[in-house]
Formats: C-alpha cells, sequence, structure tokens
C-alpha cells in the first residue's frame, strides 16, 4: 500500500527536480547571453526569453542580474568541488593536470563566462566571492604541482604558488580558443594538458605509451 508519506516525498523530489532543471535553464541562459553579448546584454526580459520561462517564474529564482551573476559564480564553485573529488582520485599529477584542463575547456565550450569577464561585470558584493572561487582554483593546480614534485615528475624548482598562479591564468587563456566556431574541445585539452606539461614536468617523467 503506498503511504501519504511516499506520495508526498515523490512530491517533493519531483518539484526538487523542476527547480533544478528551471536554475539549470536560466543559468544556462545566462551564460550563453555573456558570451554572446557580453553582460551588457544580460536584462531580466532578455534572460526570461532565452530562458524559455516567463518573467514571473525568472522573479521567483532571481530578482534581479545582480542575483543571476551570483548564481553563476555558485554554479562555478560547485564545479570546483566536483573537480577536487575527481582529482582526489587521480593516479598521478600528469594526470590530475589532465584532468584539470579538461574540465576548464569543457567549462569554457559549454559557454560559461571567463572569470576574468565575470569580474568586470560583477557588483562589489559578488566581487569577493569571485575571488573566493578563484583561489579555489588556483589552490587546485598548486596541488597538482605540489604532488608532481613529490612523485619527483615535476621539477624540484617548481614554485607551487607563483607557478600555480601561471599555469592558472594559461589554462584559462588558452581553453578561451574553444569559442572559436571550429574547436575542438577535446583535441584543444590534449595539446594543451601536453604544453603545459612540458613547463613543467622532468623530461620524459611524463611520457605515456602510444
Amino acid at each position: 500500500m503506498t503511504t501519504m508519506g511516499a506520495i508526498r516525498g515523490s512530491d517533493t523530489r519531483a518539484l526538487s527536480e523542476r527547480r533544478t532543471r528551471t536554475v539549470h535553464s536560466i543559468l544556462g541562459a545566462a551564460m550563453r547571453i555573456v558570451e554572446e553579448e557580453g553582460i551588457a546584454g544580460l536584462s531580466m526580459s532578455n534572460l526570461a526569453q532565452r530562458a524559455g520561462v516567463s518573467r514571473q517564474t525568472l522573479y521567483n529564482y532571481y530578482p534581479d542580474v545582480d542575483a543571476v551573476l551570483g548564481g553563476l559564480v555558485e554554479m562555478g564553485d560547485a564545479g570546483t568541488d566536483d573537480l577536487a573529488a575527481q582529482l582526489s582520485a587521480a593516479p598521478d599529477a600528469a594526470a590530475s593536470l589532465a584532468l584539470f584542463v579538461s574540465a576548464v575547456v569543457t567549462s569554457v565550450a559549454a559557454g560559461h563566462p571567463s572569470p576574468m569577464a565575470l569580474a568586470s561585470a560583477l557588483p562589489a558584493s559578488h566581487r569577493d566571492a569571485l575571488a573566493a572561487h578563484q583561489q579555489d582554483t588556483e589552490g587546485l593546480v598548486r596541488i597538482i604541482l605540489r604532488q608532481g614534485r613529490e612523485e619527483g615528475t615535476f621539477r624540484a624548482d617548481i614554485d607551487p604558488e607563483l607557478d600555480g598562479r601561471i599555469l592558472h591564468r594559461a589554462a584559462f587563456a588558452a581553453a578561451e580558443l574553444a569559442r572559436e566556431p571550429d574547436a575542438d574541445p577535446d583535441a584543444l585539452a590534449r595539446h594543451l594538458t601536453r604544453d603545459l606539461l612540458a613547463m613543467v614536468a622532468v623530461a620524459g617523467a611524463t611520457d605515456r605509451p602510444g
């Protein structure tokens, strides 16, 4: 026999899934607008139309454009948490770097605005959150560099702090190529990983068969 509790639980899950889909639709549309039109094109009316929701529904989730931008930052935080979990399971530093680069390229190819674009548009209330997000992603690179140095596969003179910032900026800058119409994100990720490894690895230490 189906209990009322089970029915309510099913309804709650369905509502939660529907809300999640709506949030993803709104933030996905926001990313596309920022990519195609810049931050200036991100109005609530434009966003509602692109997301396929009514303006009232949009306001139920985000009261203004600033809140939408904050949602984009929070989405980046969630992606960083997921990536950190993947990196913890990687077999070595070279594999971790490949995962990091792939995540960055995939994010850019999906239309996520770059941290630099967001930083120039965010109101002061969200800049600290974005700065914290960037520190978190830079922190992942520093962990990878320390791991590689300890393994002996990365050069001993690597400075995880400074070189971490350099690699982080280089990865995001090069990943912007994924926005081009004829871009091949998989090939871009492979070549970018190869080039970054060439900067930090001991010669031959990260070569893989085939």
